[in-house]
């Protein structure tokens, strides 16, 4: 099970702002003075490896950033439709001490570049009265190589000032902000305590991440920076995350809900304060995990998260948002049980995500804290599953613990002994085109060849109403991650895509363990799982042109977070079992 939070790192998120001060002569500013007074780096906000106290930090104390500025960052303004490219330089003595004012300012240079791009001794002038916009970016050296392993401090450091921001133009001193120009998601890992393993080739005192199998394929992330400081972008196939070492985390249940509480959630505070004061007669039951693992990696920017489109990055080649990116999560344990899930995430430069990825016998599932800013912690998030700004939630108790199969396709690089590509001839294939992918999903209904297997959307498909019989029940599991299910062929007779949604079937193995097994229920500790109710779910599905289902009399699995014709979809979440 997968599920999200946040973690330690250089947090330039740097807020600005303008003021005057004055407390000696050196310090008085000319009220006719028309140049841009440069009065500190902003790093209001900044976390980072080394503490975990967000208390500010001066940008010149950072030994990296501190020699970034000193060798000048180029800084471009505008107003309408002037502009001016300039270069910031942090002022040192011969001993490398930071230069400051007597009124106790940082000093910085800020010098004006001349119309054939060479840098002159002329102070940096206001270009007329008004808010102007600031861009700047400071790419470390190592960024500017192609097809290469970039380095992770690197990644960290490539900083940037943040999209539209406006100082207005004044006598006084600006401070100019910067922030992350990458994206993050961090991820724990939690194992159920019953299952007795661990990721496999993990070691903690002597932690290796080549022989930890724990990989995030499919993300999208820098490849380096070109000549004219633009990223240019590539898809990881199978990357290895880096490794934060372990954190402490417990989860909290509901006991009237059955609702899991994380970390990240606004309801955990409470939960915890409510535990520890009366443990005995607690509202709230606690899992505590000790301490797990914990990993991140650096990721591409969607900027879809906000729709004015003022949060894309000046230095994107393309001025528009770019959709989605995700992480496929790939594990196995010591005990050679493997998990596939994807997640999909929206998130802004200097924004992360965590994930805290709950493994349990018979799946894998995750919570998500949402998109926030690249900050230590907060306990603001909203719990949902796939795409950070919907609201969405996935199976709590009944997703896919197997491969899914997956309307997509890929290009196969390092397996690990199973199949992966479509195949028409290989019944066994994992990523498949619609036509197999729809003719699979017809035959997951009690009595088909795949009864109770598990099926993700990774793209829009259409689907004809008359492929599927008028009392189709599907039995599987399908999460259609906010993808389009398009249906034609609808009539007023026939207007819905599945008859029902059967969660509480029984298979022939409860009754008998020496029948074939089928629906991929299995028995863990005890307990047949899926349990009845989580059987079937159908969760994330956008469905056009008919209804999902026929009505609410022949739904007995887990639905939530489909809209149809009708509008939303009604929720059906069976009781939470405790396994």
């Amino acid at each position: 099970m997968m599920k999200r939070t946040v973690i330690s790192y250089i947090l330039l998120m740097l807020c600005f702002m303008s003021f005057v001060a004055c407390s000696s002569q050196d310090d008085v500013v000319s009220l006719n003075d028309d140049v841009i007074h440069v009065g500190g780096v902003s790093t209001d906000n900044m976390v980072t490896t080394a503490t975990v106290t967000r208390t500010a930090v001066a940008a010149e104390t950072l030994p990296w950033l501190k020699d970034a500025l000193k060798k000048g960052m180029d800084i471009t303004y505008l107003l309408g439709d002037h502009t001016q490219k300039a270069k910031l330089e942090l002022q040192v003595d011969n001993d490398d001490n930071v230069q400051t004012s007597e009124g106790g300012f940082t000093i910085y240079n800020l010098k004006a570049y001349d119309a054939n791009g060479n840098l002159t001794d002329i102070p940096a002038k206001w270009l007329g009265n008004g808010a102007h916009t600031f861009q700047g970016v400071y790419v470390p050296e190592g960024l500017k190589t192609q097809n290469t392993t970039q380095d992770y401090d690197d990644l960290t450091r490539y900083t940037a000032v943040p999209p539209v921001s406006k100082i207005s133009a004044t006598v006084g001193r600006i401070t100019i902000p910067l922030q992350h120009r990458l994206a993050r998601v961090v991820a724990y890992v939690l194992i159920e305590s019953d299952m007795n393993t661990k990721l496999k080739g993990y070691d903690k005192d002597n932690y290796n991440s080549e022989n930890t199998k724990l990989r995030f394929c499919n993300v999208k992330t820098l490849d380096y920076v070109d000549g004219n400081n633009q990223p240019v972008w590539k898809e990881e196939r199978k990357a290895i995350p880096h490794y934060l070492g372990e954190k402490p985390v417990c989860l909290y249940k509901n006991n009237s809900t059955g609702q899991l509480i994380f970390p990240t959630d606004e309801e955990w505070q409470t939960a915890h304060d409510d535990y520890t004061a009366n443990t005995s007669n607690s509202d709230y039951t606690c899992t505590d995990y000790g301490n797990v693992p914990c990993y991140d990696i650096i990721v591409r920017p969607t900027y879809t998260e906000v729709t004015t489109g003022t949060n894309i990055m000046y230095d994107e080649p393309s001025q528009t948002d770019i959709g989605k990116n995700n992480i496929d999560f790939e594990l196995t344990l010591d005990n050679d049980l493997e998990y596939e899930k994807q997640f999909t995430f929206d998130l802004n430069a200097n924004d992360e995500t965590v994930v805290y990825l709950r493994v349990s016998p018979e799946r894998i599932d995750y919570n998500s804290a949402g998109s926030r800013l690249w900050k230590e912690s907060s306990y603001h998030d909203n719990y949902y599953g796939v795409n950070n700004q919907n609201g969405n939630i996935l199976s709590l108790a009944g997703s896919s613990w197997q491969r899914a199969y997956t309307n997509s396709t890929l290009e196969t690089g390092v397996t690990d002994g199973h199949f992966y590509d479509a195949d028409s001839e290989d019944e066994e294939a994992q990523y498949v085109g619609n036509t197999k992918f729809i003719e699979m999903l017809k035959q997951a209904t009690i009595g088909g060849k795949h009864h109770g297997d598990y099926f993700i959307l990774k793209d829009d498909i259409t689907i004809d109403i008359n492929g599927f019989p008028e009392d189709f029940v599907f039995t599987g599991h399908l999460d259609a991650l906010d993808h389009k299910i398009i249906v034609t062929g609808a009539t007023e007779g026939r207007n819905w895509l599945f008859a029902g949604l059967n969660g509480t079937y029984s298979t022939a193995q409860e009754s008998d363990v020496n029948a074939t097994w089928e629906a991929n229920v299995h028995k863990e500790n005890n307990k047949w799982v899926p349990t009845t109710g989580w059987r079937a779910e159908v969760v994330n599905a956008q469905i056009s042109g008919a209804m999902l289902f026929k009505d609410r009399t022949n739904i007995t699995g887990y639905v939530n977070h489909c809209k149809d014709t009708n509008g939303s979809v009604e929720n059906n979440i069976p009781a939470i079992p405790t396994y």
